[in-house]
């Protein structure tokens, strides 16, 4: 058995080795697979481009990158998705849709709605 006092914390150990100061003839490291990519919050889905990739719509719902092409693939994906060539879009209303928040389009119209009254 180990010595509970000689285990490290991995996360730290993971920041200090990505915290060096690297070699410009080095490639560059990769992030640790340990550490999880967050998630995006309402604001920056808002902030979002008309179509997005489907690795950015997964982050969003918090899907990970194989189901979320394992869902596009078989039409499972909860919003409607595109493949364009070898990759896959999705609009961002129907993902702002599917996560119930008022779309760009429509906060237009009500305050068009309003102005018109």
């Amino acid at each position: 058995m180990t010595d509970p006092s000689t285990k490290t914390d991995h996360g730290r150990a993971c920041r200090q080795r990505l915290e060096r100061p690297q070699c410009s003839t080095r490639r560059p490291r990769r992030r640790c697979r340990h550490t999880k990519t967050r998630g995006l919050s309402a604001e920056e889905v808002r902030n979002l481009p008309v179509t997005i990739d489907l690795l950015t719509a997964s982050r969003a719902l918090g899907i990970g990158r194989t189901k979320a092409y394992q869902l596009a693939r078989t039409g499972q994906f909860p919003c409607r998705v595109w493949r364009v060539g070898r990759s896959y879009r999705v609009r961002t209303t129907d993902l702002q849709t599917f996560l119930g928040m008022e779309t760009a389009r429509r906060s237009r119209r009500s305050a068009s709605r309003r102005k018109d009254r």
